[in-house]
């Protein structure tokens, strides 16, 4: 009931004195504020309002602040129909208070190197390149060991042990022989001949492991001694003591391995979440307990390709120069590894970018191409180990603190502030989420830079959308419903057939086991998704269509980093379901439009003359698209045989031969219907997408589609009389090089996206 209507039989009572209207007006002012919203006058203010934005159901882009005729087609105007969160199903809208009290608190993405301090536990060991293992030259016993226990230093010539061996007692025996033979005087061709003996015995005892001063005593001597020295082949340490004295050896058993301390090892355990910041020749800096206050650093040499299937880790070596022998092997090391990186996996290192570095011995550092100084191994650029000197600002990762995420599954949602709005708005939205560096996490896909995230607070605008039965963190589909099939609107549909297809080849690389050519498949869906025009649909429709289009899209960039098996084309396939179920869009995949070759050369001409004149027409020109019509009877005789290809070049020698541009328009109705046949039957190459734009008035309203080499509405029908009347009808995918099939070389082979 309106307010008229009540007050219309007590206008006699106004004229009352006020004591007797007082009681009267206390009443209708309690009755008044007691009534629904609903049913309060237009006329006082109040009342719920008419619709402030309106639109033509025909021409979905015309919007007016109020209701009247569409300037295109002349139709009543509709209300614009507001979604629920004004343009997002995850949107909120809060007042400044409101925000206030919930302590909100938002911080901006941002670009900068993905900075991560890893804390790891080692241990020293030996340097296994600096183990020498001593071996029995001669077989005998051993009458004496001088180290006979592990840990014992030795220096390079030290006795170690005394060996008895009838092999040498002869060998010393030829040579005292060999040495007396040659002092004696004798003719110059048996004095040769004794030099040759004494030759060959000194060399018989050096190929024995003596030294050049044992030999050069035993010539000295009347008869052999019984035993025999045995010295230290390099200082270090006896790591491994294995024979025993009075033991019985034959030639080649080991007797000590004795282990150079000038150099050690550090063997750190990282876990799995810790490689992506691991690099060959990277500094590592660490403490020990035993040598508190004093800082050492080594270079990674080693990272172990295999994982710990028990403890999770893997092991990681690091070279570490130990000339003072400070370091002891066993000693438990506390390390610490520091790494700046950028969007692309590279290391940030001012001290290694622009240097060379051994394949072998991360240690040797120089500055230009040559050789490592311990192997003779030639050097390689450090950029090949993903070391660079400083980041272009594009290449650095985009950053949201940790706190600004919420985690469940696999699906990541933050809430981001709408910037340039009066009052607080919110959205939802769900992102590709990188390693976790520190307290940041990198962004892979959904966030731009300088975007505030919410840092605080998003649980309780996530509570909100929860109440309110809207998608949120926990129920993504929640007051969702699924649409009928061919449900969605005409420019979504249109548009939709590019991704139905890259999807039709991804699902048979998948099945081939061509794993490039679905990693590129994926890639053209993803640039089929982002071509999609959307701002002529609906407001419901525009938020529908944000939402599962970022879940796709979304999808398609995790697929990317995964192994392209049955495993990822269920997850892409679902996705590609649900966007279509909620959308009303097929989701079934389309089969590629193969390029038949004798037809690709003539066809691309054709139609390029055919898009010069559909821009002429649409200008008014009746002249200009006169004068471009004999380029397009030639191209299309050019055309291999097919009566379709007859039946357009008849249409198209019709152009120049009209009188106005209405009968023009009208030939160039049947030129556009034979010409998207032929293109929807044979094909084109690399050359992209072409749209096919419908406009249902054209033709007597029958309705006429055209070629356009975009998703912009250019009617040729009408021309600046309706210019942008008309919508996506089809989309025709045509063949590129880089959907071409994959080659059989590359089954299984894929490449990784970071």
């Amino acid at each position: 009931m309106k307010a008229t209507q009540i007050l219309t039989p007590l206008k006699p009572l106004l004229k009352k004195p006020a004591a007797i209207l007082l009681p009267i007006v206390l009443f209708f002012a309690g009755w008044w504020f007691a009534l629904p919203p609903d049913e309060k006058s237009v006329e006082t203010g109040t009342a719920t309002q008419a619709p402030s934005v309106w639109t033509c159901s025909m021409h979905p882009q015309i919007r007016q602040p109020g209701p009247g005729l569409c300037p295109i087609c002349n139709m009543e105007l509709v209300p614009l129909q507001a979604s629920a969160g004004g343009g997002a199903l995850r949107e909120l809208s809060i007042s400044e208070d409101a925000a206030a009290l919930l302590d909100i608190r938002v911080t901006p993405v941002m670009r900068a190197p993905a900075s991560i301090h890893i804390e790891l536990f080692g241990k020293i060991d030996y340097d296994e390149r600096t183990v020498v293992t001593t071996t029995a030259r001669m077989g005998g016993r051993l009458e004496r060991l001088y180290t006979n226990f592990a840990g014992t230093a030795v220096s390079k010539g030290d006795a170690i042990a005394e060996i008895y061996s009838p092999e040498l007692y002869v060998a010393q025996e030829e040579l005292i022989q060999a040495a007396t033979a040659s002092r004696e005087k004798t003719s110059p061709a048996v004095r040769s001949i004794n030099e040759s003996l004494l030759a060959a015995a000194r060399e018989k005892l050096r190929l024995l492991q003596l030294t050049d001063e044992q030999i050069a005593s035993i010539e000295k001597r009347a008869a052999p001694n019984e035993t025999v020295t045995l010295n230290a082949p390099q200082s270090g340490i006896i790591v491994r003591l294995i024979a025993r004295e009075g033991q019985y050896v034959k030639v080649g058993d080991p007797l000590f391995g004795i282990a150079n301390l000038d150099s050690v090892w550090l063997y750190m355990e990282a876990y799995e979440s810790d490689l992506p910041w691991l690099r060959y020749a990277q500094k590592v800096s660490f403490t020990v307990e035993a040598i508190p206050g004093k800082n050492f650093t080594g270079r990674i040499a080693f990272v172990d390709p295999l994982l710990d299937a028990r403890h999770r880790v893997v092991k990681v070596r690091v070279n570490v120069d130990n000339k003072d022998h400070l370091l002891k092997p066993g000693m438990f090391a506390n390390t610490s590894v520091q790494a700046d990186i950028d969007l692309h996996g590279q290391v940030v290192s001012e001290e290694l970018a622009g240097k060379w570095i051994s394949p072998v011995h991360p240690e040797i550092i120089k500055e230009g191409p040559g050789s490592c100084d311990i192997c003779g191994i030639s050097l390689v650029p450090a950029e090949k180990y993903g070391f660079v000197d400083s980041l272009d600002p594009a290449a650095q990762p985009l950053l949201i603190p940790a706190s600004s995420v919420l985690r469940t599954g696999k699906r990541a949602v933050v809430y981001v502030r709408h910037k340039g709005k009066k009052e607080p708005v919110f959205e939802g939205r769900e992102i590709v989420l990188g390693p976790r560096t520190g307290n940041y996490f990198i962004v892979n896909r959904g966030l731009d830079e300088g975007e505030l995230v919410v840092t605080k607070g998003a649980y309780k605008l996530d509570s909100e959308l929860q109440i309110k039965a809207r998608p949120s963190m926990m129920n993504p589909n929640a007051g969702l419903k699924e649409q009928s099939a061919k449900r969605a609107d005409d420019q979504l549909t249109g548009q939709w057939p590019p991704v139905l297809r890259a999807y039709g080849k991804f699902v048979h690389s998948i099945s081939a086991e061509h794993g490039r050519g679905a990693m590129q498949h994926l890639i053209t869906m993803q640039e089929a998704l982002a071509s999609i025009q959307h701002d002529q649909l609906q407001a419901a429709d525009v938020a529908l269509w944000k939402e599962f289009s970022m879940r796709l899209d979304n999808t398609l960039t995790q697929a990317q980093s995964m192994h392209m098996d049955l495993s990822t084309l269920g997850m892409v396939r679902h996705q590609v379901e649900q966007t279509g179920r909620y959308l009303g869009l097929p989701w079934q995949p389309l089969p590629s439009v193969a390029a038949d070759s004798q037809w690709i050369e003539p066809l691309m001409q054709s139609k390029d003359a055919y898009l010069a004149i559909a821009i002429a027409l649409s200008e008014d020109n009746y002249e200009k698209a006169q004068k471009l019509s004999p380029e397009l009877i030639r191209a299309i005789a050019s055309l291999p045989g097919d009566n379709t290809r007859k039946e357009l070049s008849a249409q198209a020698e019709q152009l120049p031969q009209v009188a106005d541009i209405a009968a023009m328009r009208t030939s160039f109705k049947a030129v556009s219907d034979s010409l998207i046949a032929l293109i929807r039957k044979h094909g084109l190459n690399h050359l992209g997408n072409v749209y096919v734009i419908h406009c249902p008035m054209a033709h007597g309203d029958k309705g006429a589609d055209w070629i356009s080499a975009d998703t912009a509405v250019r009617n040729p029908y009408y021309g600046s009389a309706m210019y942008a009347c008309g919508f996506v009808k089809d989309t025709l995918s045509l063949e590129s090089k880089a959907d071409a099939p994959t080659p059989a070389g590359d089954k299984h082979e894929h490449d990784h996206k970071h």
